[in-house]
Protein backbone atom coordinates (compact mmCIF):
# COMPACT_ATOMS: atom_id res chain seq x y z
CA UNK A 1 0.00 0.00 0.00
CA UNK A 2 1.26 3.67 -0.88
CA UNK A 3 1.04 6.70 0.63
CA UNK A 4 -1.62 7.75 -1.52
CA UNK A 5 -3.51 4.81 -0.96
CA UNK A 6 -2.76 4.73 3.11
CA UNK A 7 -4.20 8.49 2.87
CA UNK A 8 -7.56 7.80 0.85
CA UNK A 9 -8.00 4.64 3.77
CA UNK A 10 -7.37 7.38 6.54
CA UNK A 11 -9.45 9.42 5.19
CA UNK A 12 -12.52 7.14 4.43
CA UNK A 13 -12.05 5.92 8.06
CA UNK A 14 -12.40 9.86 9.48
CA UNK A 15 -15.81 10.41 7.66
CA UNK A 16 -16.75 7.08 8.94
CA UNK A 17 -17.32 8.71 12.10
CA UNK A 18 -19.41 11.38 11.15
CA UNK A 19 -21.54 9.85 9.05
CA UNK A 20 -22.07 7.49 11.99
CA UNK A 21 -22.72 10.42 14.38
CA UNK A 22 -25.01 12.63 11.76
CA UNK A 23 -27.62 9.45 10.93
CA UNK A 24 -27.90 8.97 14.95
CA UNK A 25 -28.58 12.52 15.35
CA UNK A 26 -31.25 12.19 12.96
CA UNK A 27 -32.67 8.40 13.91
CA UNK A 28 -32.66 10.31 17.80
CA UNK A 29 -34.09 13.75 16.55
CA UNK A 30 -36.94 11.73 14.48
CA UNK A 31 -38.23 10.18 18.05
CA UNK A 32 -38.40 13.58 19.41
CA UNK A 33 -40.77 14.76 16.12
CA UNK A 34 -42.79 11.25 16.48
CA UNK A 35 -43.47 12.25 20.12
CA UNK A 36 -44.73 16.34 19.00
CA UNK A 37 -46.38 15.01 16.44
CA UNK A 38 -48.21 12.76 18.63
CA UNK A 39 -48.93 15.70 20.98
CA UNK A 40 -50.12 17.89 18.14
CA UNK A 41 -52.61 15.24 17.49
CA UNK A 42 -53.99 14.84 20.76
CA UNK A 43 -54.42 19.13 20.66
CA UNK A 44 -55.98 19.31 17.27
CA UNK A 45 -57.65 15.98 16.32
CA UNK A 46 -58.58 13.79 19.20
CA UNK A 47 -54.88 11.72 18.53
CA UNK A 48 -56.53 10.77 14.93
CA UNK A 49 -54.68 10.84 11.87
CA UNK A 50 -57.56 10.90 9.74
CA UNK A 51 -59.07 13.82 7.16
CA UNK A 52 -60.54 15.89 6.76
CA UNK A 53 -57.74 18.62 9.23
CA UNK A 54 -59.21 21.07 11.44
CA UNK A 55 -59.35 24.39 9.48
CA UNK A 56 -61.11 27.51 10.43
CA UNK A 57 -62.20 30.25 7.12
CA UNK A 58 -63.54 33.99 8.80
CA UNK A 59 -64.41 35.89 5.40
CA UNK A 60 -62.96 34.39 3.20
CA UNK A 61 -59.57 34.55 5.81
CA UNK A 62 -57.84 31.66 7.39
CA UNK A 63 -57.83 31.92 11.10
CA UNK A 64 -54.61 30.39 12.37
CA UNK A 65 -53.94 30.21 16.20
CA UNK A 66 -51.41 30.77 18.12
CA UNK A 67 -49.70 27.33 18.74
CA UNK A 68 -50.33 26.95 14.52
CA UNK A 69 -47.99 29.75 14.27
CA UNK A 70 -45.56 28.41 16.58
CA UNK A 71 -46.35 24.88 14.56
CA UNK A 72 -44.87 26.50 11.24
CA UNK A 73 -41.86 28.01 13.53
CA UNK A 74 -40.84 24.43 14.50
CA UNK A 75 -41.22 23.05 11.36
CA UNK A 76 -38.49 25.40 9.95
CA UNK A 77 -36.83 25.24 13.17
CA UNK A 78 -36.60 21.00 12.70
CA UNK A 79 -34.53 21.98 8.78
CA UNK A 80 -32.39 24.33 10.81
CA UNK A 81 -31.09 21.80 13.12
CA UNK A 82 -30.12 19.62 10.32
CA UNK A 83 -28.68 22.15 8.68
CA UNK A 84 -26.58 23.31 11.25
CA UNK A 85 -25.49 19.76 12.11
CA UNK A 86 -24.25 19.08 8.46
CA UNK A 87 -22.71 22.25 8.11
CA UNK A 88 -20.73 21.13 11.21
CA UNK A 89 -19.84 17.67 10.01
CA UNK A 90 -18.96 17.86 6.28
CA UNK A 91 -15.04 18.85 5.27
CA UNK A 92 -16.08 20.55 2.38
CA UNK A 93 -19.17 22.31 0.95
CA UNK A 94 -19.81 18.68 -0.96
CA UNK A 95 -20.24 17.35 1.84
CA UNK A 96 -22.26 19.26 3.85
CA UNK A 97 -24.62 19.52 1.23
CA UNK A 98 -24.57 15.62 1.39
CA UNK A 99 -24.76 15.36 5.40
CA UNK A 100 -28.08 17.29 4.92
CA UNK A 101 -29.46 15.35 2.25
CA UNK A 102 -28.95 12.36 4.92
CA UNK A 103 -29.74 13.94 8.08
CA UNK A 104 -33.02 14.68 6.02
CA UNK A 105 -33.66 11.09 4.47
CA UNK A 106 -32.60 9.53 8.14
CA UNK A 107 -34.56 11.65 9.73
CA UNK A 108 -37.63 11.05 7.29
CA UNK A 109 -37.86 7.36 7.39
CA UNK A 110 -37.17 7.09 11.26
CA UNK A 111 -40.15 9.89 11.76
CA UNK A 112 -42.53 6.77 10.12
CA UNK A 113 -40.82 4.11 11.75
CA UNK A 114 -40.88 5.49 15.29
CA UNK A 115 -44.65 6.60 15.00
CA UNK A 116 -45.15 3.13 13.67
CA UNK A 117 -43.68 2.01 17.64
CA UNK A 118 -45.67 4.67 19.24
CA UNK A 119 -49.23 4.43 18.41
CA UNK A 120 -49.33 1.71 15.18
CA UNK A 121 -49.33 4.28 12.86
CA UNK A 122 -49.04 4.34 9.53
CA UNK A 123 -51.13 1.44 8.96
CA UNK A 124 -49.36 0.94 5.29
CA UNK A 125 -47.30 2.60 3.41
CA UNK A 126 -50.34 3.82 1.31
CA UNK A 127 -51.71 5.19 4.60
CA UNK A 128 -52.18 9.08 3.91
CA UNK A 129 -50.42 12.11 5.56
CA UNK A 130 -50.04 15.61 5.88
CA UNK A 131 -46.40 16.30 5.34
CA UNK A 132 -45.47 19.76 6.03
CA UNK A 133 -47.65 23.53 6.60
CA UNK A 134 -45.17 25.69 4.80
CA UNK A 135 -46.20 27.07 2.13
CA UNK A 136 -49.18 25.13 1.67
CA UNK A 137 -50.15 22.02 3.23
CA UNK A 138 -48.47 18.78 2.07
CA UNK A 139 -50.34 15.57 1.95
CA UNK A 140 -49.46 12.15 0.11
CA UNK A 141 -48.82 8.62 1.08
CA UNK A 142 -46.64 8.05 3.01
CA UNK A 143 -44.73 5.92 0.90
CA UNK A 144 -44.34 8.94 -1.52
CA UNK A 145 -41.51 10.48 1.09
CA UNK A 146 -40.06 7.36 2.61
CA UNK A 147 -39.16 6.43 -0.98
CA UNK A 148 -37.73 10.28 -1.65
CA UNK A 149 -35.95 9.59 1.70
CA UNK A 150 -34.38 6.64 1.04
CA UNK A 151 -32.83 7.88 -2.11
CA UNK A 152 -32.01 11.20 -0.34
CA UNK A 153 -30.09 9.02 2.31
CA UNK A 154 -28.63 6.66 -0.32
CA UNK A 155 -26.95 9.61 -2.69
CA UNK A 156 -25.67 11.67 0.28
CA UNK A 157 -23.77 8.74 1.10
CA UNK A 158 -22.31 7.28 -2.08
CA UNK A 159 -20.76 10.79 -2.68
CA UNK A 160 -19.41 11.02 0.42
CA UNK A 161 -17.78 7.66 0.28
CA UNK A 162 -16.48 8.63 -3.37
CA UNK A 163 -15.44 11.72 -2.07
CA UNK A 164 -13.36 10.51 0.55
CA UNK A 165 -11.89 8.01 -1.82
CA UNK A 166 -10.54 10.95 -3.57
CA UNK A 167 -12.95 10.87 -6.92
CA UNK A 168 -13.96 14.31 -8.43
CA UNK A 169 -17.48 14.77 -7.93
CA UNK A 170 -17.50 18.02 -10.09
CA UNK A 171 -21.51 18.21 -9.33
CA UNK A 172 -22.26 21.01 -11.59
CA UNK A 173 -24.82 24.03 -11.15
CA UNK A 174 -26.91 21.99 -14.05
CA UNK A 175 -27.05 19.11 -11.83
CA UNK A 176 -28.22 20.54 -8.84
CA UNK A 177 -31.24 22.91 -11.12
CA UNK A 178 -32.03 19.41 -12.73
CA UNK A 179 -32.12 17.74 -9.46
CA UNK A 180 -34.13 20.29 -7.46
CA UNK A 181 -36.35 20.57 -10.54
CA UNK A 182 -37.77 17.28 -10.34
CA UNK A 183 -37.87 17.88 -6.32
CA UNK A 184 -40.36 20.72 -7.33
CA UNK A 185 -42.14 18.82 -8.88
CA UNK A 186 -42.73 16.32 -6.41
CA UNK A 187 -43.24 19.04 -3.99
CA UNK A 188 -45.97 19.98 -6.50
CA UNK A 189 -47.36 16.74 -6.11
CA UNK A 190 -47.53 17.30 -2.93
CA UNK A 191 -49.54 20.17 -2.73
CA UNK A 192 -51.84 19.67 -5.87
CA UNK A 193 -55.03 18.96 -3.76
CA UNK A 194 -54.21 22.21 -1.52
CA UNK A 195 -57.75 23.44 -2.22
CA UNK A 196 -59.29 20.52 -1.45
CA UNK A 197 -57.14 19.80 1.86
CA UNK A 198 -58.00 23.27 3.94
CA UNK A 199 -61.63 23.36 2.33
CA UNK A 200 -60.81 26.86 0.12
CA UNK A 201 -63.78 29.16 0.20
CA UNK A 202 -64.32 29.65 -3.46
CA UNK A 203 -67.70 28.37 -3.46
CA UNK A 204 -67.13 24.69 -4.69
CA UNK A 205 -68.10 22.00 -1.98
CA UNK A 206 -64.77 20.20 -0.69
CA UNK A 207 -64.99 17.72 1.79
CA UNK A 208 -61.05 18.12 2.67
CA UNK A 209 -60.19 14.43 2.09
CA UNK A 210 -57.73 13.56 0.29
CA UNK A 211 -58.56 12.72 -3.80
CA UNK A 212 -56.05 10.14 -5.57
CA UNK A 213 -53.01 11.27 -5.37
CA UNK A 214 -50.66 13.08 -8.77
CA UNK A 215 -48.95 10.03 -9.23
CA UNK A 216 -48.55 11.27 -12.84
CA UNK A 217 -46.50 14.37 -11.82
CA UNK A 218 -44.48 12.90 -8.79
CA UNK A 219 -43.45 9.14 -10.69
CA UNK A 220 -41.64 10.88 -13.37
CA UNK A 221 -39.86 13.54 -11.82
CA UNK A 222 -38.69 10.69 -8.80
CA UNK A 223 -37.67 8.18 -11.45
CA UNK A 224 -35.86 10.94 -13.54
CA UNK A 225 -34.18 12.21 -10.38
CA UNK A 226 -32.67 9.27 -9.72
CA UNK A 227 -31.94 7.72 -12.91
CA UNK A 228 -29.90 10.97 -13.55
CA UNK A 229 -28.27 11.25 -10.47
CA UNK A 230 -27.14 7.47 -11.03
CA UNK A 231 -25.83 8.26 -14.46
CA UNK A 232 -23.73 11.09 -13.50
CA UNK A 233 -22.35 9.89 -10.49
CA UNK A 234 -21.24 6.95 -13.32
CA UNK A 235 -19.31 9.21 -14.76
CA UNK A 236 -17.40 11.35 -11.93
CA UNK A 237 -16.14 7.87 -10.78
CA UNK A 238 -15.26 6.57 -14.54
CA UNK A 239 -13.24 9.66 -14.65
CA UNK A 240 -10.75 8.62 -11.76
CA UNK A 241 -9.57 10.53 -8.41
CA UNK A 242 -7.78 13.61 -8.08
CA UNK A 243 -4.61 14.35 -9.80
CA UNK A 244 -3.09 15.37 -6.33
Amino acid sequence: MNIEDTAIKNSSQEAFWPWIWVVIFAAAFAWVESAVVVYLREIYFNGSFEFPIVTVWVDGKRVFDELGRIEFGREAATIIMLAALSWASGRNALQKVCFFIIAFGVWDVFYYLWLRVMIGWPENLMTWDLLFFIPLPWVSPVITPILIALAMTIAGSLMIFYDNKGYLINWRWYDWTIELFCGLLMVTAFCWDWKNIIRFPDGVPRDGLPNPFAWWLYLPAYIFSVIYFAFRLRQFVSTGRHSD
